[in-house]
């Protein structure tokens, strides 16, 4: 598994998928792809890199991810 590092913002971020429940967005950035999730105080990234990189990671938390309750209503 990835390590989850504190998300430093490079350039404009865009996110163009979300999880079921919110807890993991998948993300660009600058060319690089990344992966985004918030802790309940701030956003945290792992898998940053090229696509071939970073979407084996997100297709890998997708498939293994367990619905929670989203992060704003907790």
């Amino acid at each position: 598994m990835n390590e989850w590092e504190p998300y430093i913002r490079r350039a404009r971020l865009r996110v163009t998928e979300t999880s079921c429940c919110g807890e993991y967005e998948w993300c660009c950035e600058g060319g690089q792809f990344l992966i985004l999730r918030h802790n309940g105080e701030h956003y945290e990234e792992t898998a940053r890199g090229r696509y071939a990189t970073a979407r084996p990671v997100w297709e890998a938390l997708i498939r293994d991810h367990r619905h929670t309750e989203p992060h704003w209503l907790a």
